[in-house]
């Protein structure tokens, strides 16, 4: 009769994990450590003096989380790497009703084995016109 013995198996989930504190994940965490500090920065500031309005205070100090908060998981978290700055970039060009491949904005390209077969397709057809 053979023993059973304990079989051992590796599960890396410290691998497998998303790093993150509060939904926010990876480098976007940051983002959120930052509204948080300067959540508390504001409100300390105004929740000094003689008469503070606490409310006031509260509702100021919670602006910076919500703005992250509205930027991370709007743009952020869970998009292509640079999707927050191409849909800015897009805005911009919607707004200013500018097209992004106009001439003005595109240096023309100069290849000179392009410039030569166009002079000799140039001087060719008006050897053409000549006879």
């Amino acid at each position: 009769m053979e023993q059973q013995g304990v079989r051992l198996h590796e599960t890396n989930e410290g691998r497998e994990t998303q790093q993150g504190i509060a939904g926010f994940e990876g480098a976007n965490a940051f983002f959120f450590m930052f509204a948080i500090g300067l959540g508390m920065l504001l409100f300390r500031k105004m929740s000094e003096g003689a008469n503070p309005n606490m409310l006031l205070a509260a509702g100021v100090a919670g602006a910076p989380m919500l703005v992250v908060m509205a930027y991370v998981f709007g743009l952020k978290q869970g998009k292509p790497p640079s999707y927050d700055i191409e849909l800015g970039e897009w805005l911009i060009i919607k707004l200013t009703q500018t097209p992004y491949f106009s001439p003005r904005q595109v240096e023309p390209l100069a290849l000179p084995w392009v410039d030569d077969s166009m002079s000799k397709e140039s001087t060719a057809e008006a050897k053409k016109k000549e006879s």
